[in-house]
């Protein structure tokens, strides 16, 4: 049900009831009559067999049937503005519903090759992780002492807390120093 096409016609037939009232003409409204009805009714000046009009009519005003009919001529134009507002919101409703269905679908066939792509990574820094814990400690050091933080403290959050323990004593104190600092943190947040 379109409420703006109701609200429209409620507010038609007020008007008419209260045009014709003020005009001195009395109405017998039949159910089955419509705004269109009423007015051609009240145009016709004393025809009985008009279906809006009861035995009790009377010739109506002409300056009242005048703006009678420019009040109906205004309300035809809101409603045909308002349906043609709701097409337009329909046809954008559509049109917003297949970007959103596009979205997802894209983001459906994005989202393997990132998992993917995770995962290897995952895999990689566990492998690397793998290979510092085999080396000798001072080693080990050395090698980590020369990769960017990020890296390291990636990789010391893999490794068993006993080999990272003997890396870090056998780094430059100032990046043990920032990448324990890193580490704590990263445990903070998990």
């Amino acid at each position: 049900m379109n409420w703006g096409r109701v609200w429209i016609r409620v507010v038609a037939v007020a008007f008419v009831a209260k045009m014709l009232v003020f005009g001195g003409m009395v109405l017998d409204f039949r159910p089955n009559s419509s705004l269109e009805d009423v007015a051609t009714a009240a145009t016709e000046n004393s025809n009985p067999s008009s279906p809006a009009l009861g035995s009790g009519e009377r010739s109506c005003n002409p300056e009242v049937m005048r703006l009678l009919r420019l009040k109906m001529a205004r309300l035809n134009e809101k409603e045909r503005e308002l349906e043609k507002r709701e097409k337009d919101l329909e046809l954008l409703k559509k049109d917003l519903e297949n970007k959103i269905k596009q979205l997802k679908d894209l983001e459906r066939r994005l989202e393997g090759p990132v998992k993917k792509q995770r995962f290897e990574q995952g895999a990689r820094l566990q492998h690397l992780a793998g290979v510092y814990s085999s080396m000798d400690p001072v080693r080990a050091a050395a090698l980590l002492n020369k990769l960017d933080e990020d890296t390291v403290t990636k990789l010391f959050a893999i490794m068993k807390s006993k080999k990272v323990a003997k890396i870090l004593a056998n780094m430059s104190p100032e990046k043990a120093a920032r990448i324990s600092a890193r580490l704590y943190g990263k445990n903070d947040d998990q």
